[in-house]
């Protein structure tokens, strides 16, 4: 099958099909509203301005234009303070570490010249409630394990104190998920879920939220009292709802639209063609791994191991029946490079784990070697003194991905499941939302909830740290480790990875690199871009691996 030629001539047939109807109108052209204003094109309303209520991708963007933090992180991996005068460090006396008891503490100092939209000034205060909040909501984010206290100074001085050393404690307060709050206004007996900072938030950044018609658009107006003189340049900033990717494809081509936020490699591949109205623009590194998480456990069920995705052989001859380079360049059309182990960023891409091989015959191997085969001809394959299934039971499983990425991801399942039926593994296609794959277990999280077996999606750690990811993904004392793999090793491994110590956590990175490959908890394939389609006469838009594009919105200029 010719994926790059089904990719374009769909991408254009439905644009052409939803111009002559009209559909790339839709919603009105906020942008022609105002000769300085700007249209960013998302698909789905926000949950709210954070990261840490409902992870998408697009709460953190839109947080952003109003909202601050502490630190922040640029698009080559430099820390940067925002609120803060400086990123404490040992160096500067900010970080003092406790040899012997293993502990630290780190002092941030704030900028005195940060105010709200309602002219109250940012203080020590703002910093201690937000930290209070999240916490009394039972929120989690890393930094919650390791701090043992967040405490006021004085009105711009707070001390933070760490049960252990802690080497990502400079984007506690920032990075892509946290924003500071405002004591004088959040309703805090509403908790951190469902105050009215989720849906009308107090400004100290950039813009200000005007407007939100729910499943149409969100205006966003300058602030006046932003710290930063004669920033942010643009007035106005709408942000349109728009769930099919053709639509959002038209509006930047008719210019109806600046900013087409994660845009499907297809459209990605016409705004680079020459005479555009929108351009294409990536991150200078990778970040998001697409990657196969399967369920070791059966599916709702959180002691019965998996009838086959529990043996590390069948989990091996899944990985070796992927021809990841088609689907790089004839899926994904060139717009990724392949990785195989979770330690592919620098500084910790230096562990040598060999690629793994594309390898159909070894595939079916393995699955024999561990039990399963197919003897009735049929094409599916039977248990024949396999592990955990018993005799007979045909292999089968529900593949599933998220709706939001588009056709380029559902094709990419549809090749997988091709491979897979190949070598005698039948499998249930399904696509649900983001949201719901992802969400708590009582918001109906299918992830958190084990209500899966095998998923595919993309993430990846931002910034140059990547403990908390391995934390999250790998610890047996994680929630989020989905498919609930156990592996002592890696937990003792996880715990002396958070140090300070750059030359022996290049070690341990190396130590964990290895478990991961020999047991392949998660199954990575390639990295996608953090990529977006921009207007050409919207200019400053960098995108970053650390942080949402928007992380610089008040930089940003109309030609």
């Amino acid at each position: 099958m010719n994926y790059r030629k089904m990719l374009r001539g769909l991408v254009f047939g439905l644009i052409a099909l939803m111009l002559v109807m009209g559909v790339a109108g839709c919603g009105d052209s906020k942008a022609d509203e105002d000769s300085n204003s700007i249209t960013i094109l998302i698909p789905d309303n926000p949950v709210a301005f954070n990261g840490i209520n409902t992870d998408t991708g697009y709460e953190q963007a839109l947080g952003e234009l109003v909202m601050l933090s502490l630190a922040e992180t640029d698009p080559d991996g430099n820390l940067y303070p925002e609120l803060a005068v400086e990123i404490p460090t040992v160096e500067n006396g900010g970080v003092v570490v406790d040899e012997d008891a293993w502990t630290m503490v780190a002092t941030w100092k704030l900028r005195e010249d940060v105010y709200w939209a309602d002219g109250e000034q940012v203080t020590a205060d703002d910093v201690v409630f937000t930290w209070d909040a999240m916490v009394d909501a039972g929120a989690w984010y890393a930094p919650m394990d390791y701090t043992e206290s967040v405490e006021k100074v004085d009105d711009f001085t707070i001390l933070v104190t760490f049960n252990s050393v802690f080497p990502a404690y400079n984007l506690q307060f920032g990075g892509e998920d946290v924003f500071i709050y405002p004591e004088h206004y959040c309703d805090a007996e509403a908790g951190f879920y469902e105050w009215n900072c989720d849906d009308q938030p107090l400004s100290s950044g950039p813009y200000i939220l005007e407007e939100w018609v729910a499943d149409d658009h969100l205006t966003f107006v300058k602030n006046t009292n932003y710290f930063e003189e004669g920033k942010p340049a643009i007035d106005k900033v709408i942000v349109q709802i728009v769930p099919e990717e053709p639509v959002k494809q038209a509006m930047m081509l008719e210019g109806d639209a600046d900013l087409h936020y994660w845009p499907a490699e297809p459209a990605s591949d016409i705004y680079k063609e020459e005479g555009n109205a929108a351009d294409y623009v990536k991150s200078p590194s990778e970040r998001w791994v697409m990657r196969l998480i399967p369920n070791m456990y059966v599916k709702g069920d959180r002691e019965t191991p998996h009838p086959f995705i529990s043996d590390v052989r069948v989990r091996q001859a899944l990985r070796m029946s992927i021809d990841v380079d088609t689907i790089i360049n004839d899926i994904f059309l060139g717009y990724g490079v392949p990785v195989w182990n979770d330690f592919f960023r620098p500084p910790f891409n230096s562990c040598g784990i060999p690629r793994p091989e594309f390898d159909m015959e070894g595939a079916k191997a393995l699955l024999k070697e561990a039990g399963w085969e197919d003897t009735d001809g049929d094409g599916v394959n039977e248990c024949h003194g396999c592990l955990n299934a018993e005799e007979g039971m045909l292999m089968s499983m529900e593949f599933v991905i998220y709706a939001e990425y588009g056709e380029t991801l559902e094709l990419a399942q549809q090749f997988i499941a091709e491979s897979w039926k190949s070598i005698g593994i039948d499998t249930d296609l399904q696509m649900i939302e983001g949201a719901i794959m992802w969400a708590e277990v009582e918001d109906g999280g299918t992830e958190m909830a084990g209500n899966f077996e095998m998923d595919m999606w993309d993430d990846g750690y931002p910034g140059t740290d990547p403990s908390d990811q391995i934390w999250t993904f790998y610890s047996s004392g994680s929630d989020w480790n989905y498919g609930r793999w156990v592996n002592e090793d890696m937990d003792g491994w996880i715990d002396e990875f958070y140090g300070l110590d750059e030359e022996y956590r290049l070690e341990v990175a190396c130590e964990m690199a290895t478990i991961l490959e020999a047991e392949l908890p998660q199954i990575l394939l390639f990295s996608t871009l953090e990529q977006h389609g921009v207007s050409t006469r919207l200019q400053g838009v960098l995108p970053s691996a650390n942080d949402p594009v928007t992380w610089n919105v008040a930089d940003w200029t109309l030609e």
